[in-house]
């Protein structure tokens, strides 16, 4: 007695076999990253340019973003991106240098920073995220409250753009993290910064 597999849509489609009874089949692997876009719970935010001019010494670490997470569920951050441009200063020592700390509480870029909207990566879908980020509009910009050893570290070319892959970050409700920017003499310099991440489900 034979059996046989239909779909489960009524469409009468039935699963194939060959003669060395191989039963076709077809799958589709995606991330939960991948799937997360695909259901309208992944985000970017940007800084765009901002332009670090030289009333701080080289070395001091200007805060340029903020974020904190006030959903229910964690949010991922996957992707770290970083450019800089136009600069017109002379590089030193590591040259252009940014860190990322956890859990700022505080500093001008909390309390004066300017709002950034996490965009939706589901182009054309209404759902929005409870994310707080700022940003800062120049340098000077400070953050305070942090851990003391950032968790992620990235030197920078004076000009170019960094994609930093997989950096797999999570955030818990009320967690947060910073991003500050260290010139090095590459001043006055542009630059923008900013982070791939998902909604867990």
């Amino acid at each position: 007695m034979s059996t046989t597999i239909n779909d489960g849509t009524g469409n009468g489609f039935s699963a194939k076999v060959d003669s060395e009874n191989r039963l076709f089949t077809r799958s589709v692997s995606n991330t939960e990253y991948e799937f997360a876009i695909t259901e309208g719970r992944s985000f970017n935010v940007n800084t765009e340019f901002i332009t670090i001019g030289t009333a701080s010494p080289p070395t001091t670490e200007n805060a340029i973003l903020y974020l904190k997470n006030n959903e229910d569920e964690d949010i991922i951050i996957v992707d770290w991106f970083i450019g800089t441009a136009d600069s017109q200063g002379t590089a030193t020592d590591v040259g252009p240098l940014l860190k990322v700390y956890t859990n700022p509480s505080g500093g001008t870029i909390v309390s004066s920073g300017t709002d950034v909207v996490p965009v939706n990566r589901k182009v054309g879908d209404n759902n929005t995220f409870d994310i707080t980020v700022k940003k800062a509009t120049s340098d000077g910009f400070t953050l305070t409250g942090q851990d003391t050893t950032p968790i992620l570290y990235q030197t920078q070319p004076s000009s170019g753009r960094v994609f930093v892959d997989g950096v797999y970050i999570s955030l818990q409700r009320g967690a947060s993290i910073g991003v500050v920017f260290i010139p090095n003499g590459a001043e006055p310099v542009q630059i923008y910064t900013g982070f791939q991440g998902f909604l867990v489900k």
